[in-house]
């Protein structure tokens, strides 16, 4: 991609992206297994720090990403020549939701009790962080906001894996 955008001055664009969440998502990934957890009444991990804090993320339903890139794709953006350096962009959620709470929601949505234990994120993940997030202020300046609400998109792809569960194996 690179060579093109330096060879023929192709524009392209780079965005970044992380913790997507959604329907058919690996049930190993954090919600469809806390959601699996919780339905089987197990306890679910919380990772967290020596100093109690807690692992966040920015959230962000794979519809909702797929709009960013849309509207990325639809902007007129300058076209990138080869002394330029092509334009960057991260997607990210609306807000950063921290893990025991998003387990505390995925709990209410499913009307049952959690079961947590938190646990040095150090020790149980050797080289894991804490904390992913990417700055988006960059695209929310440029106009785009999530067409869908976190909540929402929590509530959508809940209720997804309810009515399949053969998707979460329980």
């Amino acid at each position: 991609m690179f060579s093109y955008w330096r060879t023929y001055g192709l524009p392209i664009m780079i965005t970044n992206t992380m913790n997507l969440i959604g329907e058919m998502q690996d049930p190993e990934k954090f919600l469809p297994m806390t959601m699996s957890k919780i339905l089987k009444g197990e306890i679910v991990t919380i990772h967290g720090s020596l100093e109690g804090e807690i692992g966040s993320r920015f959230y962000l339903h794979a519809r909702n990403q797929a709009d960013a890139l849309l509207y990325l794709l639809n902007e007129d953006f300058p076209k990138f020549g080869q002394s330029q350096q092509p334009e960057k962009f991260h997607i990210v959620g609306e807000r950063e939701v921290n893990n025991l709470e998003l387990a505390q929601l995925i709990a209410q949505f499913l009307n049952k009790p959690l079961k947590y234990e938190i646990v040095d994120f150090h020790t149980s993940r050797p080289g894991h962080d804490l904390r992913y997030a990417l700055d988006g202020s960059k695209l929310a300046e440029a106009g785009w906001r999530s067409p869908v609400a976190l909540e929402d998109s929590i509530h959508k792809t809940l209720q997804w894996n309810l009515d399949h569960p053969e998707w979460l194996k329980i």
